[in-house]
């Protein structure tokens, strides 16, 4: 689907933005471009999109190489999502922002596609709301949908996560993970990329390393050289490791922690029943229940 080589860019002042990455990413496979601010990766997408020319090295797309002359082309292939959803929403509404990309290229089925994108997004019940009136989080669904309506191959993503509170943050990252679309996410959120791809290239600047998130957090020096931190539930549990818990898979997400958990105490002879509930329970309800986690959950409009 995606194949960079020895790719490298270098801004108007001289700052190499970019150096000597080489990547391959197959049709239907999610990979994380993880790494710190500044180390490339929105630079890296905003390439492999055709916005940025020249570069040194080569982006071939579905088989073609990504040239001057061809870049509109072999734009169609890819959809970028950029960080900020206020940069790319701009319509009166919701379904008429959707639909303004395939409609500027003369698609066929224009209604059939954004009906189509908003369902796949997750708000088709936003479809005649003012976009600049939604939640931030609802603004990058609208955002994603617009770039699902033009029927991408791929999508890229520039830190989908950022700047969500934690509910937003947990359906986002559901709905990436359930998506069935070949992604290139960029981010250094590194628990949101070990729910959504199975793969990751570390970078900063120049590529550093290349594995499951498991790998990439247990090579402690990697991340120390990419400027990335372990996150919490992976220091929790090297900590019960090293205090002799038989840890077998390092969790990098909450999700996985339970799973890990679970298995821990098994391990010791006792039965555990664990199920984190995705959704609150009635108001007020703390009763507690044999391996359950319940905490009241306020219901939250689209609206800020």
């Amino acid at each position: 689907m995606l194949e960079t080589q020895d790719l490298g860019f270098v801004y108007d002042d001289g700052t190499v933005a970019l150096e000597g990455i080489t990547l391959a990413i197959e049709e239907g496979e999610k990979v994380a471009l993880v790494g710190p601010n500044g180390a490339g990766k929105s630079t890296l997408l905003h390439l492999v999109a055709g916005f940025r020319m020249p570069f040194t090295g080569r982006v071939t797309v579905s088989g073609v190489d990504l040239v001057k002359s061809n870049a509109d082309a072999v734009r169609r292939n890819i959809g970028l999502v950029f960080q900020d959803p206020d940069d790319q929403i701009f319509m009166p509404t919701v379904e008429e922002d959707v639909a303004f990309g395939p409609r500027n290229i003369g698609s066929d089925n224009v209604d059939g596609r954004v009906t189509h994108a908003l369902r796949c997004a997750g708000i088709e019940h936003l479809a005649k709301r003012r976009p600049h009136r939604l939640s931030y989080g609802m603004k990058k669904r609208v955002a994603i949908a617009g770039t699902l309506a033009m029927d991408p191959k791929m999508l890229l993503m520039d830190e989908p996560t950022s700047g969500l509170d934690p509910r937003a943050r947990s359906e986002l990252i559901k709905l990436l993970r359930d998506m069935d679309k070949t992604m290139l996410i960029a981010t250094h959120d590194l628990e949101a990329a070990a729910e959504i791809v199975g793969r990751a290239i570390v970078i900063n600047v120049s590529p550093i390393m290349e594995g499951s998130m498991r790998d990439i957090v247990l090579a402690r020096g990697i991340l120390d050289k990419a400027g990335l931190e372990v996150p919490p539930v992976s220091r929790l549990f090297g900590i019960l490791d090293s205090m002799g818990y038989q840890i077998g898979d390092m969790p990098v997400s909450m999700n996985q922690a339970v799973e890990e958990l679970t298995k821990v105490i098994e391990s010791g002879g006792r039965r555990v029943h664990t199920h984190v509930h995705e959704h609150g329970h009635a108001r007020g309800d703390r009763s507690p229940k044999r391996g359950h986690i319940r905490a009241p959950v306020k219901d939250l409009s689209e609206d800020e």
